[in-house]
């Protein structure tokens, strides 16, 4: 079990993890909109998700470079503090460049969550670890629940005009977890224990193990597909009650909340039952199966009622999606690449974060409202073609047989 000392500082850490990313979920309601103010379309709209993305994906790498020289406590500051930065910057922009960089320092900053992660696997190991990550994760999820809750019920009345209070209140938001990652964390003994698992020699082992063995290989294809469809989506919802109902930051910040309280619940309640039910592999495809419906059904929601059962059904989907696909990745990779592999899996997840919101945005501009959601739902649908082709063929690898494959 978890010491008293060690959960503390777990606790302590996923708190500040928590504040972050409430401070990140705030402006979640309100940026499209105010992004819209200056004249951007749907397409830009979504660069600006793109640019986030992007920078994040950049620098995840360089942020745990450094924290491994100087420390994760200073880092983790340090990127609160670029996150203050940030949020102030789109608060008084004047122009849409100023979005675009404040967005680009806010990716910079939100890359840190490779340290918070460095920092669990500094202070725990084996059965300690899964569960402090596990609570890492939590603090995730719970920090994009409250975060657009908070900035819908603060944005403005007017679709069109939500303010900038959600950004200032984010800025504030992010001061409180720098300060209280430098009053109250505590930095590790050990700063290198992630060193070996993220050092570029040990990523492309892990990708040589993902590549060379498919029933690690075809999950991570499948993550990074649903990831592109859900990117896109994520990208331009807003968009599209705004147009299809007249909602504005409130109603959507609403919305939001009660979609990621859908996934809370799903991975909270139904994941354990359900695995143990049917397995990995075929939750995976009741995951697949669902989102599909509901990116399908985007695109004829011509009611109040239809609208939360799109919602319901993607959130339903992706909850079971995401841990089918870590625990097939985690159960069938050598102990010694586990970090490796998932490095590779996260790597996947960012990139699709990246091509996504510039895809459904370009769709969205140039085709109409509905169209990000048809092509998503096509390929989703495909994906889960291509998930029960591949996998249901597929057995574990033996531990000779993976090292045979890398060889």
């Amino acid at each position: 079990m978890m010491g008293k000392s060690l959960f503390g500082r777990i606790w302590l850490l996923c708190l500040i993890v928590f504040i972050d990313m409430v401070g990140f979920g705030v402006i979640i309601p309100s940026l499209p909109f105010w992004t819209k103010s200056f004249g951007a379309d749907a397409f830009e709209i979504s660069l600006v998700m793109t640019v986030f993305a992007t920078c994040q994906f950049i620098f995840a790498f360089p942020l745990g470079w450094l924290s491994d020289r100087i420390g994760r406590k200073p880092v983790l500051a340090l990127s609160m503090f670029g996150s203050v930065i940030s949020f102030t910057l789109l608060g008084f922009a004047e122009t849409l460049l100023m979005i675009f960089a404040a967005r680009a320092l806010g990716g910079m900053m939100g890359a840190n969550i490779s340290v918070a992660h460095a920092y669990v696997s500094d202070v725990t190991s084996g059965r300690e670890r899964a569960r402090a990550m596990g609570m890492l994760g939590a603090s995730f999820g719970g920090g994009f629940v409250f975060g657009p809750a908070i900035g819908g019920a603060v944005a403005g009345a007017d679709p069109s005009n939500p303010g900038q209070i959600a950004f200032f209140i984010g800025a504030v938001i992010s001061a409180v977890g720098m300060i209280g990652s430098l009053i109250f964390l505590k930095e590790p003994e050990n700063q290198q224990s992630m060193a070996k698992e993220k050092s570029f020699t040990a990523r492309l082992q892990g990708f040589s193990v993902a590549l060379s063995t498919p029933i690690m290989l075809v999950p991570i294809i499948v993550s990074g597909l649903a990831g592109l469809a859900m990117a896109g989506l994520e990208a331009t919802y807003a968009l599209w009650v705004h147009e299809a109902r007249g909602w504005g930051a409130r109603q959507t910040g609403w919305f939001f909340f009660y979609i990621g309280l859908v996934l809370v619940v799903v991975q909270g309640c139904f994941i354990g039952p359900v695995n143990r039910a049917m397995g990995e592999r075929r939750m995976l495809y009741l995951g697949l199966t669902i989102i599909t419906a509901g990116m399908a059904l985007v695109a004829v929601s011509d009611t109040l009622l239809l609208v939360f059962l799109n919602g319901t059904l993607i959130a339903m989907g992706y909850g079971f999606i995401d841990p089918a696909v870590a625990s097939l990745i985690s159960r069938n990779s050598p102990a010694d690449q586990q970090g490796a592999v998932m490095g590779v899996l996260q790597s996947v997840s960012s990139l699709a974060r990246v091509i996504g919101p510039a895809s459904a945005g370009l769709l969205f501009a140039e085709a109409g409202r509905n169209a990000p959601y048809i092509a998503g739902a096509i390929i989703l649908a495909m994906t889960l073609a291509f998930a029960l082709w591949r996998l249901s063929s597929l057995n574990a690898p033996t531990a000779e047989t993976v090292k045979q494959d890398v060889r």
